[in-house]
């Protein structure tokens, strides 16, 4: 069968999906990711078929545009209070969903003059599936109208996630609060920035519109915010890119190696964006003082972008603009990061414990850091109560005490517990024989 995958365009967006294409065209099925030209090299590099739409990004959209997450507070922001969101976890979802995805959205889901900061995509997607006749669709949620193009062309269509399901989440936490008496608050934000794709098609915008019909997590069960909707669970496989294996990697560290990473998703969306490159040069600081004078080697990989501003950088640290995590990882014995699933996951297996900086820039870090210090695999820093001596202890301990390292055997456990991309392909055929609307 023919599958198309749709991702925003950003390798943070990407890099979730390539496994499981490559695990279709493992199993014999003709696969195209289609997206925008900013990532068209990284898809092909990837060994797979690019389908470009739309014009290029301009570098302050998305996550990283001050103006439209200003839109968003603007629109949005007097909705927290009626929404009455007790749950850190609810909190957390909805404020990452209105500063960082409905942005996101907006850039190819445009719904009024003041968010038409980007060509809408959706006329080409239709167009596009149309004409190629893909069976399955499997997009991810900052695109939801590859739901349109699969609905116009008959095809089968899934979500995956690449995170916390902030989307579905939101959503039913603004259907809840609705009902509630006294409520002032109108059409959720999802739907109203789908209806005006979905009506020129006079597609009604439903929930299989907005959410798939069916949706496909790689979330670790015990990690998964609450909503409505069931999910096919995945093994989340991390991808991290291709590069030629540096020299110095090829020898074991004479001492205790630290990995530091703040994954790709702040790289492209702090791009432009002042109040993020302030909170990037903030943290950098701090993690190059908390390893000042320790026996480690602190490798940090970081662009100029990030480094930027940062007062110095001590002499035991590397830095390493780039490097694939699978190569890194295996030779360190901790690995500071920004909470992003995405890099969570590339250290999983490896079973290094890790050590997150709890802050909502760093994605979902209010649930990954906690969700780490539960299991004893590493540690969450609160910046805001603890000073630098607080945090470097916390290194020291994680590097020192062996129960850190056997935390990390356990989630490695569980992360293996679920089936793997190969494992759930047959699923898929089945499910899309049912859900296509055309033989």
């Amino acid at each position: 069968m023919r599958v198309m995958f749709a991702v925003w365009p950003a390798i943070a967006h990407l890099y979730p999906s390539v496994t499981l294409a490559w695990a279709f065209k493992a199993a014999g099925h003709e696969v195209c990711v289609v997206s925008g030209p900013a990532v068209v090299k990284h898809i092909t590099e990837a060994g797979l078929t690019a389908v470009s739409l739309g014009d290029d990004l301009p570098e302050t959209v998305g996550a990283g545009s001050a103006e439209l997450r200003g839109l968003a507070a603007e629109r949005y922001g007097d909705a927290a209070s009626q929404l009455a969101i007790d749950d850190p976890g609810e909190a957390y979802a909805w404020d990452f969903f209105r500063m960082f995805m409905l942005p996101c959205i907006w850039n190819f889901h445009p719904v009024d003059d003041a968010t038409a900061v980007q060509d809408s995509g959706v006329e080409n997607f239709v167009r596009l599936a149309r004409g190629w006749q893909p069976d399955l669709i499997v997009w991810e949620p900052c695109w939801p109208s590859a739901a349109i193009a699969a609905r116009a062309s008959g095809a089968a269509h899934a979500r995956l996630l690449w995170g916390h399901d902030m989307f579905a989440a939101s959503y039913d936490r603004w259907q809840k609060a609705r009902q509630l008496p006294g409520s002032t608050l109108g059409e959720d934000p999802l739907t109203s920035a789908m209806r005006p794709q979905a009506e020129p098609y006079g597609f009604e915008v439903d929930d299989e519109l907005l959410f798939g019909q069916w949706t496909i997590d790689p979330t670790p069960a015990g990690m998964r915010l609450p909503t409505t909707r069931s999910a096919l669970s995945v093994r989340w496989e991390p991808y991290n890119g291709t590069a030629v294996m540096p020299e110095w990697l090829y020898d074991k560290p004479s001492r205790p190696r630290v990995a530091l990473c703040l994954g790709a998703s702040m790289r492209e969306f702090g791009k432009g964006a002042e109040d993020l490159q302030a909170a990037v040069r903030s943290l950098v600081t701090d993690m190059f003082e908390m390893v000042a004078d320790l026996d480690v080697e602190l490798v940090a990989t970081l662009n100029e972008s990030q480094l930027e501003g940062v007062p110095r950088v001590p002499d035991n640290v590397r830095i390493v603009e780039y490097i694939p995590l699978d190569l890194l990882l295996p030779t360190c014995s901790a690995f500071i990061h920004h909470g992003g699933l995405g890099t969570w996951a590339s250290a999983i297996p490896f079973q290094v414990p890790q050590i997150i900086p709890v802050e909502l820039w760093g994605i979902e870090s209010p649930v990954t850091g906690p969700y780490m210090a539960a299991r004893g695999a590493g540690v969450a820093l609160d910046r805001s109560t603890q000073s630098v001596e607080d945090m470097r202890k916390q290194l020291i301990q994680v590097l020192e005490d062996p129960s850190y390292r056997e935390g990390a055997a356990r989630v490695h456990q569980e992360w293996l517990s679920a089936p793997n991309s190969h494992d759930i392909i047959p699923i898929l055929e089945r499910l899309t024989a049912h859900n296509r609307s055309r033989p």
